[in-house]
């Protein structure tokens, strides 16, 4: 194969295009001797099967590897081995040396030069500055051997934009929080002796890390054993959690003892992924007890959140019941090629029986828009993820009295994402459920599915850097229904999987499984009776909805050949 290709032989792989952020701007080149690595999504040898053809009730633990024989992802729907031949033969003619290679996610990962990437792919590198942060992007269209056209899906890791936002919401205060959380998971219907023991809860963690000494005296103050904690490193990332000074300063800045400005960018940075870390981890180890918990360590760029992914799916008989996934990015911001790529892996958890819990943000409707459209969070918006918005707590006594989250502490706004993809159009579970229609006038998937406890001001008591502080955001509501789900499987023997189609059939039939959240607004839609685009169809009534589950039938139902 020749060495020099006309453009008439190469081909525009489109959805790779850089999408400029507000603020954004260029410093300079990539240096042509630093060193890249991309990964190149192969197209699967057939496609997924449509998981909506494939919706029984539950999926019996006995039952789980027939059903996988059933849709063919037992062999995972890997690529062809004339695909990766193809690769293959254009790392070679590139000069880029091949470092990894997975069949079951149809990934090829190539390293060589900045140069080196630029005359493979039909790109120029550049150096680029939002907010403090330095980050590089690719410009132009990306291209192809004509030959890989059809063969290359995907290609990811030319950008390092940090993929995913957090906002720092979180509450000191001069006394303990609201409650804690064995006070929590009462008031949420948890069994008092509930166990998840031989369930797994992955965590999808982007930065920072946690201390050990925290977690131990964490759980032991919450009458919880220790649970069984497994850190994968994925790209290299590490726990790596923030030195105690750090969190300390952060969390005075949240209490408005100093000024965020006085905090350092990269020490603001890690203690706020550090608090989350930590927040994860113990939310869904005291609320699931006995289950093991595998963190996840992923750098917070595209390249980073799909290989996590990958990773917490790669294993059939080490699959998670549930996964967590505290991170977000308005999609408007997201190219349609990662789009794709994270959906088609969000999809395969689905249909392995994995319920993905993903936060729907903790910025309202607007969610940070500078036109003044509201714009929804990705993965949240994703039809094969449980969506979870947040509440605030009023009152509780005989039951849980909450309204939408919106609030203010000390100058940081937070409130419960949601509104309506412009992306994914509307599942037919949502149909008759009054989604509006999308910014763009479509009818689209409605953002959020379910809600939990998220304003700082009524939250549950976590330990980090030694300080006892409250848990917030939608962060803290997905690692809760991730906790919930694991304790059902272990109560109920089965996997509920893609539970989301289920929690809007109860809704019209079970009205007790969750408590509809009726008052407040997160700035632009307004809670309501039914599902609202606030809190979705309501916080969680754990004992009524096992009971809803355990009168479903264990059955899948399955045209697959």
């Amino acid at each position: 194969m020749s060495s020099s290709r006309t453009h008439a032989e190469r081909a525009e792989l489109t959805g790779h295009a850089h999408i400029p952020l507000e603020g954004e701007r260029q410093t300079g080149r990539t240096d042509p001797d630093e060193d890249i690595a991309v990964t190149l999504l192969l197209r699967r040898r057939r496609e997924l099967p449509d998981i909506h053809e494939h919706l029984g009730h539950l999926l019996p633990e006995e039952k789980k590897q027939k059903h996988m024989t059933q849709l063919g992802l037992s062999e995972r729907h890997g690529a062809t081995s004339e695909s990766f031949a193809a690769v293959e033969r254009f790392a070679k003619e590139h000069k880029l040396k091949i470092v990894a290679h997975t069949n079951s996610h149809r990934a090829i990962t190539l390293n060589g030069s900045s140069a080196t990437i630029e005359k493979a792919f039909g790109v120029r590198l550049v150096e680029m500055e939002q907010n403090h942060r330095r980050y590089r992007v690719p410009e132009g269209r990306l291209s192809v051997p004509r030959e890989l056209s059809e063969t290359v899906q995907a290609v990811v890791g030319l950008s390092t934009r940090p993929f995913a936002k957090r906002v720092a919401v979180h509450h000191k205060g001069a006394h303990l929080p609201f409650w804690t959380v064995q006070q929590m998971a009462e008031a949420y219907g948890f069994a008092p002796q509930r166990s998840a023991k031989s369930r797994r809860i992955a965590l999808i963690e982007l930065g920072g890390g946690y201390h050990e000494e925290d977690l131990r005296q964490y759980f032991t103050s919450a009458g919880v054993p220790m649970p069984k904690l497994r850190c994968v490193s994925v790209d290299g990332a590490q726990n790596l959690p923030a030195p105690k000074s750090h969190i300390k300063l952060l969390l005075d800045a949240v209490e408005g003892k100093c000024e965020f400005s006085e905090i350092p960018q990269d020490a603001l940075s890690s203690a706020q992924c550090t608090i989350e870390v930590t927040m994860d981890i113990e939310l869904a180890g005291a609320l699931a007890p006995g289950a093991e918990i595998i963190v996840y360590m992923a750098p917070a760029t595209e390249h980073g959140i799909l290989s996590a992914l990958h990773k917490a799916i790669a294993n059939d008989h080490e699959l998670p019941d549930a996964i967590s996934i505290s991170w977000g990015e308005p999609e408007i911001g997201v190219s349609e090629a990662i789009r794709n790529s994270i959906e088609e892996t969000l999809r395969e958890a689905a249909l392995l029986g994995v319920t993905v819990c993903a936060s729907s943000g903790d910025e309202g409707a607007l969610n940070g828009s500078s036109d003044g459209t509201p714009t929804v969070n990705f993965p949240a918006s994703s039809p094969h993820v449980l969506s979870c918005g947040g509440t605030s707590v009023e009152k509780v006594g005989t039951g849980v009295r909450e309204a939408v989250w919106n609030c203010s502490q000390h100058g940081i706004r937070g409130a419960s994402g949601g509104g309506v993809s412009r992306y994914f159009s509307t599942p037919k579970w949502q149909h008759d459920h009054g989604v509006p229609l999308a910014p763009t006038g479509m009818k689209g998937r409605g953002v959020p599915d379910v809600a939990g406890p998220a304003d700082p001001h009524r939250g549950c008591a976590i330990l980090v850097g030694g300080e006892w502080c409250s848990s917030a955001g939608t962060s803290a509501v997905a690692p809760l229904w991730a906790a919930l789900v694991a304790c059902l499987n272990s109560e109920l023997g089965t996997r509920c999987g893609y539970i989301t189609p289920l929690l809007y059939r109860f809704s019209r039939t079970e009205k007790s499984s969750l408590r509809e959240i009726t008052e407040g607004d997160n700035g632009f839609y307004q809670a309501r009776r039914g599902w609202n685009a606030c809190t979705g169809l309501g916080s969680p009534e754990a004992t009524h909805l096992a009971s809803a589950l355990r009168g479903k039938p264990g059955k899948i139902h399955s045209k697959a050949s």
